[in-house]
């Protein structure tokens, strides 16, 4: 359903602190790569702007109309990415579009927050077994698609979305608790038989560096913390980092950024990185706990969870306080289903917010 956009309704706090945050990512494309791969980081940063604005125009509400479409059509181009899909560095991940690659995981974040928003919205006498049980079920089978990839970082996220989404629809607390001890339960299989060798090297390289007999295991997260501690308060200035510029950081345009600006820019302005995004978080919040709709509440909290879950476990694993998943900043690490997934959600949560849309007879 097309509808009309008032701007006194546009987030005018949000929208600034997102185009500076972007601006940022540009530079420090700039300066982790090349002209070539701004100039592709560009290309898709005008696409999102293109999805965003287009979206504001419709009722976030027929979002919840194809909601089970969307999460199938993705679906399906996962399953179909496991036979047609590029590789690269032994992920297989990506569809190739000429010099562009499309990486549907990206796109399952949002239509699993969309249709999991779609099944509890309207449960206001608590949610049962079956309710909990279709939910992990809309949850689990993506993720071990997207794991079989390997995409760790990806499907992680996922599980936070999965619990936020299911703590706002009124899952009581000992069925949450149930939940979490569960997926501990479980783990080791996971351990066993989803994770490679590469990613349980990583994860006991960060809980016991000194049991990672595999150097590699731990280069990433070493260099990271040599960039980020060469930069000091103020930093090394832009385009002049050692780790950064003598390519000793790895993959430092996607998901090793952050240690690109600490070590050129310093502490102090990493953590006025930080703080932008913090605001951004708490307004996300802000506006989840003002939208009175079920399903719009669900889909930002799910959105905004994604989103804080992704921005902690990238700043994380650069600081060596996380482990390394592979997961990128958003609006700042190159990638363009990154780019364009996180100005889909973004113009989501600013169509929620804009619509303010109350619905009396399921109010808490």
């Amino acid at each position: 359903m097309i509808r009309n956009v008032s701007p006194k309704n546009f987030d005018w706090l949000v929208f600034p602190i997102i185009c500076i945050i972007l601006a940022i990512g540009m530079l420090f494309v700039w300066s982790a790569s090349s002209e070539k791969f701004l100039f592709k980081q560009l290309v898709w940063v005008l696409t999102g702007f293109t999805f965003f604005f287009t979206l504001l125009y419709f009722d976030y509400l027929s979002f919840a109309n194809y909601a089970y479409i969307i999460y199938g059509c993705v679906f399906f181009f996962l399953i179909l990415l496991l036979g047609l899909g590029g590789s690269v560095k032994g992920s297989q991940r990506w569809f190739s579009i000429g010099t562009f690659a499309i990486q549907p995981s990206e796109f399952m974040k949002i239509a699993l927050v969309l249709a999991l928003a779609r099944f509890l919205r309207y449960k206001k006498y608590g949610l049962g077994l079956f309710d909990i049980g279709i939910s992990i079920l809309l949850t689990l089978i993506p993720m071990l698609l997207i794991m079989k990839q390997p995409d760790l970082g990806t499907a992680l996220v996922m599980v936070p979305v999965l619990i936020s989404i299911l703590y706002a629809a009124g899952i009581r607390l000992y069925q949450l608790l149930l939940l979490i001890g569960g997926g501990l339960t479980i783990s080791p299989l996971f351990w066993m038989f989803a994770l490679k060798s590469y990613q349980k090297m990583r994860i006991i390289g960060f809980l016991w560096p000194d049991k990672a007999t595999d150097w590699g295991a731990g280069y990433h997260r070493l260099q990271s913390l040599i960039a980020i501690g060469s930069g000091g308060l103020f930093g090394a200035g832009w385009g002049n980092g050692t780790q950064n510029q003598l390519k000793f950081l790895p993959e430092r345009h996607t998901d090793f950024i952050f240690a690109v600006i600490a070590e050129e820019w310093g502490f102090l302005r990493a953590c006025l990185v930080i703080f932008l995004y913090m605001v951004f978080i708490t307004c996300g919040i802000g506006i989840a706990r003002s939208t009175r709709e079920p399903y719009g509440r669900l889909v930002v909290i799910g959105l905004v969870t994604m989103f804080a879950t992704q921005i902690m476990v990238n700043i994380g694993m650069t600081l060596g306080i996380a482990p390394i998943v592979g997961i990128t900043l958003p609006f700042i690490s190159y990638g363009g289903s990154s780019m364009v997934t996180s100005f889909i959600a973004l113009s989501i949560i600013f169509n929620i917010k804009m619509q303010s849309k109350i619905d009396f007879a399921f109010m808490k």
